[in-house]
């Protein structure tokens, strides 16, 4: 009897059944094969060891061409026909055929519609989990297939039945008509390019993800290293969303174990730490939120109104009718800029910060009162001191009628200040219509004046004068 050809030459090989089907690599394959069962006879028959070892190192370099032939078949097979991403078992998982008493209260029913509450993958998951502890066939785990659908899906499922295709087949059809399956090159881009939806929160987004870098990595050889790939990409591309000050954080925490000489942070301590982080960043922003609204704060408002000047804060928040006074939200918007310089560890810019903040409250109080829009840089003063017959005037006649200059007050005429300031003399004091007869600048009475008389003071002579003035726009 004829000793059995071992594996190493050749011995498990199945050679192609159709020659009409087989491809370049197959036949390649199959001949290095025969090949190599033809060195094992002859090496059964060599006369001496010298001959032997010259049929083992022309063995070796046969072996060298069938590896390249299974590759290149691996390679066509992959182009050719898309690999499902769950892994189908080689062989049964037991002998049992019945599955009529498997109860399955814990395996959604998949319907193949949008209203299912699982994705086509991690629902064959749990059929072949449920199979396995029941040590059910290949025939059977169709059934359960079947048993575990409805409607679209179980008629899909049957069809497949009634047409003898494999379990492997039916799975790879599933992944196929259900599910994203996609080629590896297209699933690796696919995570590399995933974008987080909008108020999505990040164990979902690490769910789509990690479903599609399992898509990515399926050819891996061993289940370890499919596991390692999937975490690596998933880590990647995690770190990709994440806020900047997550980010930061998350940096931040993993050099501190490092310095500590603690071990490093597993892909799932990572995941873990930066749910932990992401919390944390929206606790600080819901408590800013809390701060900003919750507190008012009863200062000037930005423009001139001197009904709402001379008036109490109680009376003025009566008239708004509860709603937000401008003069609280322009302080709580100045606020709210500064957190957010300070949330990002950047210095204060009290430039842009004025800029945005009066950019805001131009854009929600805006024409108010006289059913027109003044853009940042050119904001009409409302109700100013002259006087309520003939309305509203704008910054540079008011200026004009109190004799001053950008940059000096409106009240008492010094500058550094502006009006209602804590800094200026006459803050408490009550408007009139035109220049201090004292001192010649400034809407305030000569018995208020806290300056001495200027006899040089010479008042403007006519309207001409004042229209002669330069239009300056009221900057925030």
């Amino acid at each position: 009897m004829a000793a059995a050809i071992p594996p190493n030459f050749g011995g498990d090989r199945e050679l192609a059944a159709d020659p009409e089907t087989a491809g370049l690599a197959t036949a390649l394959g199959d001949l290095s094969a025969l090949f190599l069962q033809n060195l094992f006879f002859q090496r059964q028959t060599a006369a001496n060891d010298d001959a032997r070892a010259r049929i083992d190192a022309q063995a070796a370099l046969v072996r060298q061409t069938l590896q390249a032939s299974n590759a290149s078949r691996t390679r066509e097979a992959n182009i050719r026909e898309l690999q499902p991403v769950t892994r189908v078992p080689a062989v049964p998982y037991g002998a049992i055929e019945n599955v009529a008493n498997i109860r399955m209260n814990n395996i959604p029913v998949f319907t193949g519609g949008s209203a299912d509450t699982i994705d086509v993958i991690s629902w064959i998951s749990r059929i072949f989990n449920l199979a396995e502890s029941r040590e059910l066939t290949f025939a059977a785990t169709i059934n359960l297939l079947i048993q575990g659908s409805s409607k679209g899906a179980a008629n899909y499922i049957s069809e497949m039945k009634e047409e003898n295709k494999t379990l492997y087949q039916i799975v790879q059809q599933l992944e196929m008509r259900y599910g994203s399956l996609t080629t590896i090159e297209d699933a690796r881009i696919k995570c590399n390019n995933m974008a987080r939806k909008p108020d999505e929160h990040l164990s979902d987004f690490i769910d789509r993800l990690r479903l599609m870098a399992k898509m990515a990595c399926r050819q891996e050889p061993t289940e370890a290293l499919r596991q390692r790939a999937v975490d690596i990409l998933v880590e990647g591309n995690i770190r990709r969303v994440l806020p900047t000050s997550v980010r930061a954080a998350l940096e931040e925490r993993i050099m501190n174990r490092s310095l500590m000489g603690l071990p490093a942070l597993s892909p799932r301590d990572i995941e873990r730490e930066c749910l932990d982080l992401e919390a944390r960043r929206k606790e600080r922003k819901l408590e800013l939120k809390q701060m900003v609204q919750g507190k008012r704060h009863h200062v000037n408002k930005a423009t001139l109104d001197v009904d709402s000047a001379t008036s109490s804060s109680d009376e003025a928040e009566e008239e708004e009718d509860d709603s937000e006074h401008p003069r609280d939200f322009l302080i709580n918007e100045i606020k709210l800029q500064r957190q957010r310089y300070a949330l990002k560890g950047k210095p204060i810019d009290d430039r842009k910060v004025m800029k945005y903040a009066f950019r805001n409250y131009n854009q929600k109080f805006f024409g108010k009162n006289q059913g027109k829009q003044y853009p940042y840089g050119a904001r009409a003063a409302q109700g100013g001191p002259p006087n309520k017959v003939e309305g509203y005037k704008p910054i540079h006649e008011l200026l004009t009628l109190a004799n001053v200059q950008k940059g000096q007050c409106l009240q008492c005429g010094a500058e550094g200040h502006m009006m209602r300031n804590m800094a200026c003399a006459l803050k408490d004091k009550p408007l009139v219509d035109k220049a201090c007869a004292k001192c010649g600048t400034g809407l305030h009475s000569a018995d208020d004046c806290p300056k001495v008389y200027q006899k040089d003071y010479k008042a403007p002579a006519d309207a001409a004068d004042k229209e002669s003035l330069k239009k300056e726009p009221l900057n925030g």
